[in-house]
């Protein structure tokens, strides 16, 4: 019956399989400067690599500062290569779109595709911001009030581009099903969902390092208190997290894992390091410590909901994403 409502619901071709320009042009600015972020990443790692951290103009720019919730640089790194990995993975998926076709009689990146022109445009509006900001960690220059501009702005833009993925998946899902494009569904949700996902929350965290980095070096609290404040800025951004997705929009960020993947790692690291690289403040440290025991605890929680609700159908399962728009109604952002 379910199967029945999508064939039935089918729509007469309304174009001829002609290409969007202008989205195939926004799409490749957004791999150049993607490209281009990531040789400056590699380029940032190997010089700091070569040189002997123990002399201060090779410390990276954001361990110059230590604090309680500065990671190693080998953590950040491999951080960063998950988060380039996944966003090449999307990029390639999306490049495939462009040779696929519909049965609506347009090209698959056009629609249905979730990621639309606009949020390339946006991607490349994020790069352009955050571009100069590893150009200045490669020099081991820190301007902590243009570091903190962008590192928001980028994230801001992403969190938009979020959005609009989440609400275009939710406003096509009936085109993805009519094309038969139900393992597309999935790619969304993995790919496009949980790739900007981590993305943003990689960049969250840098934001907050910034913002302590930024009180230290100005001399407006000491570096413990920073990295209190700091803790407090990082539970206030995961219980807003924990809020969003287990209770007000939990249907379409059911699958939007990898945040709570990038926090534990970078929490992980600095708690099970060893104290001798830790500063002298017992107050900081058992402050780092109690903001780790609330990501995991947060964590359970989101992993314990999820599988509640995808064992009472409340959420698109796996076994058929087709029937359950009919059945429940996705609700979108």
């Amino acid at each position: 019956m379910d199967i029945a409502l999508v064939e039935n619901d089918y729509v007469l071709p309304i174009a001829m399989y002609r290409h969007d320009w202008v989205h195939i042009l926004y799409m490749g600015i957004c791999i150049i400067f993607f490209m281009i972020q990531v040789c400056q990443r590699i380029s940032v790692d190997l010089i700091y690599s070569s040189k002997d951290f123990k002399a201060g103009f090779y410390v990276p720019s954001l361990n110059r500062y230590p604090t309680e919730l500065t990671p190693t640089s080998s953590s950040i790194s491999y951080i960063w290569y998950l988060v380039f990995i996944w966003q090449s993975t999307w990029i390639i998926y999306s490049i495939i779109g462009i040779f696929r076709r519909t049965s609506s009689g347009t090209y698959f990146y056009q629609h249905p595709c979730a990621m639309n022109k606009w949020c390339y445009f946006y991607t490349v509006f994020g790069l352009i911001l955050f571009t100069p900001q590893l150009a200045a960690a490669a020099r081991n220059k820190y301007g902590i009030g243009i570091s903190i501009f962008r590192h928001l702005g980028t994230l801001c833009e992403l969190i938009i581009i979020l959005v609009v993925v989440h609400v275009s998946l939710w406003e096509n899902l009936k085109s993805y099903l009519r094309n038969r494009f139900f393992v597309d569904v999935w790619l969304t949700r993995l790919l496009y969902h949980n790739g900007l996902a981590l993305w943003a929350s990689v960049l969250f965290y840098e934001t907050c390092l910034s913002i302590i980095i930024g009180l230290i070096y100005g001399n407006t609290v000491s570096p413990s208190t920073a990295s209190i404040m700091g803790c407090f800025l990082l539970l206030l951004g995961f219980i807003t997290l924990s809020i969003l997705e287990n209770a007000i929009f939990y249907n379409s960020l059911a699958f939007t894992l990898s945040p709570w993947l990038a926090f534990l790692w970078l929490l992980g690291d600095i708690v099970f390091r060893s104290h001798e690289e830790l500063s002298s403040s017992s107050s900081a440290i058992w402050c780092v410590r109690f903001i780790f025991c609330i990501t995991c605890i947060l964590t359970c929680i989101r992993l314990c909901l999820f599988f509640w609700r995808y064992k009472n159908k409340t959420i698109p399962t796996f076994q058929s994403p087709r029937i359950y728009s009919f059945v429940v109604e996705p609700r979108a952002f």
